[in-house]
């Protein structure tokens, strides 16, 4: 099988978890490789544009990339946005009823920045709300909230706070699985000549809209039992794996 593009997460998949990580040596050459095959390479990640962009542009990507789990599309060659998905308004003042019944902040990214909502007058472009801080052992039950809330779609992630989980509620229509058949239709290919790689829960929308689902080894076990391959762990350049042996 001739694959014509290949997806990335960003963080435990391309880079180590850390918001100045930047990919290996190894990875970087194996990507490059890659690019020179004709396979466009891109990015899917929960990351905003502004933390993923170092990436883009260590990498010299030109395939387009899934931004903030699905809300936006960025064109790297012509260094833009090509399509938003922000959230419906009136599902806004339920996600804020939840943060209010369990106590927690909720952030508010409006596809530039993000900053903590308090209720009031709602901004024109809302891409996703977030909360940065749930302990893993109430993830469960707040995510069951969430997802009672029609229109929207609910993804956990490792949190930049060491220990904690994050949970993003997008538009229904903003996951990665949605952003990938975007690009795909950009591209003039179809799914079956996509690979996916992921290690996280939020990547199981990535894995199900390719035709080759990969994990990491650092991948959580869920993530792993859908998966064709389990590539070594991102310390292990694990992505490098995968290109030398799917496509190069």
């Amino acid at each position: 099988m001739k694959y014509k593009a290949l997806f990335l997460d960003v963080d435990g998949t391309t880079v180590v978890h850390g918001i100045d990580a930047l990919p290996t040596l190894k990875v970087t050459q194996a990507i490059a490789r890659c690019r020179d095959t004709g396979v466009a390479v891109c990015l899917a990640t929960s990351r905003t544009l502004g933390i993923t962009l170092p990436i883009i542009e260590h990498l010299s990507l030109s395939g387009f990339c899934v931004i903030g789990g699905g809300i936006q599309i960025y064109d790297p060659q012509k260094k833009k946005i090509v399509q938003d998905t922000p959230l419906r308004k009136e599902t806004i003042p339920a996600i804020y009823r939840v943060a209010r019944e369990i106590h927690k902040n909720v952030g508010i990214y409006d596809g530039k920045k993000g900053k903590i909502y308090r209720g009031g007058k709602i901004p024109e472009n809302v891409c996703h709300l977030y909360f940065p801080k749930i302990d893993p052992c109430d993830g469960p039950s707040v995510i069951k909230q969430l997802q009672k809330i029609p229109g929207t779609a609910v993804h956990r992630m490792d949190s930049w706070y060491k220990g904690f989980d994050w949970i993003d509620v997008t538009d229904a229509n903003a996951t990665k699985l949605h952003g990938i058949i975007e690009v795909g239709k950009l591209l003039g290919i179809q799914t079956h000549e996509m690979i996916g790689v992921g290690d996280g829960y939020n990547d199981f929308p990535l894995l199900m809209a390719c035709g080759l689902k990969i994990a990491m080894g650092n991948a959580v076990p869920e993530l792993k039992a859908i998966a064709d391959f389990v590539a070594p762990s991102v310390e292990e350049d694990g992505v490098a794996t995968v290109i030398e042996k799917f496509i190069l």
